[in-house]
């Protein structure tokens, strides 16, 4: 799901998750801390059982642990700093998490249908406290997953040997890539189970941010489209490009922000209006993305004829506005997941739901495809042209 859902490569990918820090050893033991956290998570979570008198507790705990790896990623995520060197440890420390991460979403998954199965024994108000906790877990480690990828994007805007690990970045790049497909498709399984035991359960919605979000980002889509690359002025193009992508990732960002909030004081009231503009945010986004497919395509043909300096700097801001596209298919993936969350009325509107979902995944898993194929390109550039 999110978004699990972006930046699912993302989000494209969590491939290129730790390069190196300034020093490649203490990025190393952040990474191992990271993967024995994991671990010790995966554990206690393959051991948890529920029963009609024990739901809302245990998963409560699960979901704090789950919150814990998400803060541990992002502190790990916010002291990198260039230049970093990626080295083979890193790669599979990276794979590691990837994997337990797959195995967590399979967790999730296994506990929705024990929920499901405790439906004629718990009590009403004990399936309803599960069912909101189901649906948080899911949501915690879908954002884990979303953490990985964009920091993955982040080390490989910093790498400076890309041309030394490329091969094996790529193939890390492709296993976390399938990990993370796996477990969106497990997570949105989940939250559909947990919505099968909804009865019914009102009073905000952001249909007005929601437009303007959906109208500006087809607006620098259209832009974005227009721009016809030439080698000459590729660097100045694609620089103009990226601080688009940037303030719009802004604009997203806040939306987010706002809907958490909103989370976090009280509850949501969807409509289908409001769940076909998030269809339409996602939407939009796939449309950016066909503009980065556009120019891949440019650069690989300009690139035999494009100056090293041009191209090095143009490179440059492909992979910067491809990490920040895909940070931006996790946010808008994040916002479904939390108003799934926080909805009040999601007895009304589940099968809406369930199917906007759907088609959100789909979305954002073709907008990390497309990122991730202007990250390989870059990548194959950068080696033969030894930049």
């Amino acid at each position: 799901m999110k978004q699990l859902w972006n930046n699912f490569i993302g989000t494209a990918t969590v491939f290129m998750l730790f390069m190196g820090m300034p020093a490649g050893a203490a990025l190393n033991d952040d990474l191992q801390g990271l993967v024995l956290q994991s671990e010790t998570f995966r554990s206690e979570l393959s051991t948890l059982e529920l029963n009609a008198s024990s739901v809302c507790a245990p998963l409560v705990q699960m979901n704090q642990k789950a919150r814990d790896m998400v803060n541990a990623i992002t502190a790990v995520d916010e002291n990198l700093s260039a230049p970093l060197q990626i080295d083979a440890d890193s790669l599979n420390a990276l794979e590691q998490l990837s994997a337990t991460n797959l195995s967590l979403a399979n967790e999730s998954l296994r506990l929705s249908l024990d929920l499901q199965q405790l439906d004629n024994t718990a009590s009403e108000l004990t399936i309803k406290d599960g069912i909101t906790s189901m649906l948080q877990l899911s949501d915690d480690i879908g954002t884990m997953a979303d953490r990985i990828g964009e920091m993955s994007d982040k080390i490989l805007v910093m790498a400076d040997n890309i041309d030394i690990m490329a091969d094996r970045i790529i193939m890390t790049q492709e296993i976390q890539s399938a990990n993370m497909t796996t477990s969106i498709d497990t997570l949105l399984q989940t939250q559909t189970n947990a919505l099968t035991l909804v009865s019914v359960i009102e009073t905000s919605t952001r249909e007005l941010e929601y437009n303007a979000i959906i109208s500006d980002g087809m607006e620098l889509s259209s832009r974005m489209h227009s721009v016809m690359l030439n080698p000459w002025t590729m660097r100045y193009q694609l620089q103009g490009v990226e601080d688009d992508v940037k303030n719009f990732l802004q604009q997203v960002t806040a939306l987010s922000s706002a809907i958490k909030s909103d989370a976090a004081n009280g509850t949501l009231y969807i409509d289908d209006m409001s769940m076909m503009q998030l269809y339409d945010m996602s939407t939009m986004l796939t449309f950016i993305a066909t503009a980065v497919d556009g120019y891949v395509i440019a650069i690989q043909g300009l690139e035999p004829s494009t100056s090293t300096v041009t191209l090095q700097d143009s490179l440059n801001s492909m992979l910067q506005l491809s990490a920040d596209i895909g940070i931006m298919a996790d946010r808008i993936g994040e916002m479904g997941d939390t108003i799934l969350a926080m909805a009040d009325n999601i007895g009304m509107v589940a099968d809406t739901f369930i199917t906007t979902q759907q088609f959100q995944s789909a979305n954002l898993f073709a907008t990390r495809n497309s990122i991730l194929a202007a990250q390989e390109m870059a990548i194959a550039i950068i080696v033969s042209r030894a930049l």
